[in-house]
């Protein structure tokens, strides 16, 4: 059983991976890049020495020394092979044996030497095997002369039942037993001259190959020999779980009951959500951690979460089955049980499988934030210490990005994970009245601003005392929505962003009625998004042409919005979708990108959709910025095509009243696509009854109806052969997604398929329910575009028949 051979691979292969994170060298040989000896640089020596600690076989050199670098003496060789093979307290028993002229009776190792110079090894009924160490041939041992690697393979390979009659005969004695040990997998990691001294820290991985090795003639490994076991494989789910008689910094995974107690230093966090075998002594305690070789990981953070993808860092827009299992410390659950849970910031790992399927996700923490602190004022020190402590080593997170304490400002808030060693800073802020507060205002432990309820954290507990029910209050929140300290607006003020929605105009004497939407993930406890609602001082028209805008919100009324369109503008430079650059300017990981067609509301889309390679300024609307000055947030105008709902035209109208026998009404245009979602808008435009178009609605109303914002008539392409069609594996045209699923050549360009895209059997007037029924119906097909590829155009509709 090469396990170590196993493990090699496994490092080579996560390596080859391109954007996922290559498991570390740490976990590959157990997880640790340090142990219990505090003077091991090598992860892999660092490894085998703590593993080899575990057992009692080594000790160190004093303290928390172990001398890696230092040499091995034959008796301290001879010491660590009687006590790897559990033989220890049989060498006290030895001390009054003399067999070798140079271990006199008060020498430390006496007992070892003659224990082993007993231990007959490799033996069958016939009789034959070899003791496990012997003299040097004059009487003597040479307990103080330094072991050579050929000594040393010897004698383990004769631990592991062979002897001279089981290796190849070759030039010299020991040429045998060092060409099968290379073979057996025994010598892995560790390549020396037969002669050369062989280090302190050599020897630590050649035994901890010994304890992953097949004996002679075993289908297990030499350590189960000694009791111990590896575990089936499943997935670490806490490397810091608790036992049920509070033992801490246990292992627990899937599949059992009960969390594994270690005395190993704290793993590597990376194999946290990592599928692996645990390797166990004969007490089941862990010893070291195995991961699997069957897949690779991808640790990032959310940007964002959806039913069906989740948007990380760097922009990438992840598909996320909803039922794809998720894996955290409290046990297994769905992606669609939690998605709506997930807060900007959070770290996540992916596992894909062989095949490069996401197999499932791993939540490194899911606890919501009991402890918070605020940046009162900003200096030297770090303002949030008190909630680090002495941890060290940790990362922080602002708005979700990588930051450092330079990039905290006053009234930052942060909450610190300390099992993912991770500290989240958040400038999240929100202006408006004081409205209430349960249970009561002394014991405020959730309060109610612009009809919204926030949870509030002890943090804020001070803070809420210094204000009344009804006085204006600015409370700084935390990155998933709770309240970590209140000041007064003179202080700060709001920064939360959200889209407007006229919900009333009103006329010329009554104010307008909004529903503010925050861009930012604020949920209530339930996990509904938090919407405002108020009036607001514009009137009528002026109210309407808010529609769709970006605003800060605030209030200073009960039932009143206040917003102002935020400051931002156009963009100056061009966007290279490939380089994620604005005029050459790099994008902030966590840029939000809008999409709105007229005065259509704005949707929030992925790279994934940006099927051009540029976008020139005069299709970005709006270019927002955070405290770094880096682009957080890019307003495309109608750039994708994928706002629009395409089909056939049908044509109706819009009953608004009568007057005695004539009635009025409005125009209307909605789309047959075969039960897709569309619904019918308000539209004089010259668009014939049947003809294919997409069309896209508009906040602006008359009455109860939506306005149409825009629409395209599609172009035609006839008898494309369904070879002409590349399709990426596992993706068909019923995913929810909207970011292609594959290309189509055609004479003169290439056209990506939009993920959505809907299919129709002329013949038969009937909607297929995929693309690939489409393609096995006909051998040519006709596909209906947009626009040109290089404007982001895509296959939006195909008919055959």
């Amino acid at each position: 059983m090469k396990i170590k051979r196993f493990l090699a691979g496994l490092l080579a292969a996560a390596l080859l991976c391109g954007l996922m994170a290559a498991v570390p060298a740490s976990a590959a040989t157990g997880g640790a890049s340090a142990s219990g000896f505090t003077d091991i640089t090598d992860p892999a020596v660092a490894e085998a020495a703590e593993v080899l600690r575990l057992l009692g076989v080594v000790n160190g050199t004093g303290g928390t020394l172990f001398n890696p670098g230092g040499t091995l003496t034959r008796a301290e060789f001879c010491k660590m092979a009687i006590e790897i093979m559990g033989k220890g307290e049989e060498a006290s028993a030895q001390m009054n044996r003399t067999i070798f002229l140079d271990v006199k009776g008060d020498h430390w190792a006496r007992g070892y030497i003659n224990l082993a110079a007993s231990t007959r090894l490799g033996a069958t009924e016939e009789g034959g095997g070899e003791m496990l160490m012997v003299g040097v041939g004059d009487g003597t041992f040479q307990p103080g002369r330094t072991m050579t690697f050929a000594e040393a393979v010897t004698t383990l390979m004769r631990i592991l039942g062979y002897t001279a009659s089981d290796v190849a005969s070759g030039s010299s004695w020991y040429s045998g037993y060092l060409a099968s040990a290379d073979v057996i997998g025994l010598t892995d990691g560790v390549s020396l001259a037969w002669d050369s001294p062989v280090t302190r820290g050599q020897t630590a991985i050649l035994f901890q190959n010994l304890l992953y090795t097949n004996p002679k003639g075993a289908d297990a490994p030499y350590l189960t020999q000694l009791g111990g076991s590896i575990t089936d494989e499943a997935v670490v789910i806490s490397l810091d779980a608790t036992a049920a008689d509070g033992t801490t910094g246990c292992i627990l995974t899937t599949g059992s009951a009960d969390p594994y107690k270690t005395s190993h230093v704290p793993f590597d966090a990376a194999l946290a959500g990592s599928r692996a075998r645990l390797v166990l002594d004969k007490n089941s305690r862990v010893i070291a951690i195995m991961p699997s070789d069957g897949g690779t990981q991808r640790t990032t953070s959310v940007v964002s979460a959806q039913a069906t993808y989740v948007t990380v860092s760097g922009g990438d827009r992840l598909d996320v089955a909803p039922a794809t299992p998720v894996y955290r410390e409290s046990g297994e659950t769905t992606y669609a049980e939690i998605y709506l849970n997930l807060k900007t910031g959070s770290p996540l790992v992916l596992h894909y499988g062989v095949t490069g399927k996401l197999e499932y996700l791993y939540l490194p923490s899911t606890q919501a934030a009991e402890e918070a602190a605020v940046a009162k004022a900003t200096g030297s020190g770090n303002p949030f210490a008190s909630l680090v402590g002495n941890d060290t080593g940790y990362q922080i997170l602002k708005n979700g990005l990588p930051a450092s304490l330079s990039d905290i400002r006053q009234y930052d808030v942060a909450t610190y994970d300390k099992a993912a060693k991770t500290l989240y800073v958040s400038d999240l802020r929100l202006t408006g009245v004081y409205e209430n507060a349960a249970p009561s205002p002394s014991t405020p432990l959730s309060v109610t601003m612009m009809g919204a309820t926030f949870p509030v954290l002890s943090s804020a507990y001070h803070d809420l005392t210094s204000f009344k029910i009804g006085d204006v209050v600015t409370l700084l929140l935390t990155s998933d929505g709770q309240v970590a300290g209140a000041v007064s607006p003179a202080d700060a003020k709001s920064t939360t962003v959200g889209v407007v929605e006229i919900d009333n105009p009103g006329d010329e004497n009554t104010p307008a009625t909004a529903i503010v939407t925050p861009l930012a993930d604020i949920r209530k406890a339930d996990g509904e998004k938090v919407t405002f609602k108020g009036t607001i001082s514009y009137y009528g028209a002026n109210a309407s042409r808010l529609q769709g805008q970006l605003v800060t919100v605030s209030s200073s009324r009960i039932g009143t919005l206040t917003i102002s369109r935020l400051s931002g503008s156009g963009a100056s430079g061009t966007l290279d979708v490939n380089a994620r650059t604005l005029g050459g300017d790099p994008l902030a990981d966590n840029v939000a990108l809008y999409e709105r067609v007229g005065n259509g509301a704005p949707v929030e889309i992925s790279f994934q959709q940006l099927t051009r390679a540029t976008v020139p300024a005069s299709k970005i609307s709006y270019v927002g910025k955070d405290y770094a000055g880096r682009v957080n947030i890019i307003v495309f105008d109608d750039v994708t095509g994928d706002q629009y709902t395409y089909g056939f035209a049908r044509k109706g109208e819009d009953q608004v009243g009568s007057s005695g026998d004539m009635s009025y009404s409005n125009p209307t245009i909605t789309v047959e696509n075969g039960g897709k979602s569309s619904v019918e808008l308000i539209s004089a435009a010259a668009i014939k009854e049947g003809t294919p178009v997409g069309i896209t609605a508009s906040l602006d109303k008359i009455g109860d109806v939506y306005k149409l914002a825009g629409w395209v008539e599609l172009n035609a392409v006839e008898n494309v052969p369904r070879s002409a069609f590349d399709m990426k594996e596992d993706l068909d045209s019923d995913s929810e997604s909207k970011a292609p699923i594959g290309t189509v050549t055609t004479n003169n360009m290439v056209l990506p398929v939009a993920g959505n895209v809907i299919c129709y059997n002329k013949v038969t007037k009937q909607w297929f329910g995929s693309l690939d029924e489409a393609r096995a119906y006909a051998d040519t097909l006709t596909i209906y575009y947009d626009r040109a590829p290089q404007e982001g155009g895509k296959v939006r509709l195909v008919v055959v028949g």
